[in-house]
């Protein structure tokens, strides 16, 4: 299955705005937020499993893998200073373009990427 960047995106976005300190949701639910909603259910739950993997997003699984729940707990330090770097639509845009140039790119190389735009308009590099 591919990663869809903007379902990153917008899943770092709804978990920052929507859950609160100690809060869960499980990821049925958080597919029916209104910047997911529109996305297929199998692509917010890779998604969320991907940014686990990737130290962006604290999870929950119970279950059993034929019955299985993931629920969101929180951001990862990690993930809140990537979405820092992501969150502005021009810098997006800006990271998603430079990132086509080589046909796309993993969630760190997109982290990267973001960081030297933001480098770029400070005028630090």
């Amino acid at each position: 299955m591919k990663l869809n960047h903007e379902v990153v995106r917008n899943i770092l976005l709804t978990v920052e705005e929507s859950l609160s300190y100690n809060q869960k949701v499980d990821v049925q639910d958080l597919a029916k937020f209104p910047l997911l909603e529109n996305y297929d259910i199998n692509d917010v739950k890779y998604t969320v499993r991907k940014l686990h993997e990737a130290g962006f997003l604290n999870i929950s699984v119970s279950g059993t893998r034929l019955m299985e729940w993931v629920e969101v707990e929180s951001l990862t330090y990690h993930g809140h200073e990537f979405l820092d770097n992501i969150r502005e639509s021009g810098i997006w845009a800006e990271t998603k373009k430079l990132a086509s140039k080589i046909g796309g790119g993993s969630v760190s190389i997109l982290a990267e990427i973001a960081s030297s735009v933001i480098k770029s308009k400070l005028g630090l590099s």
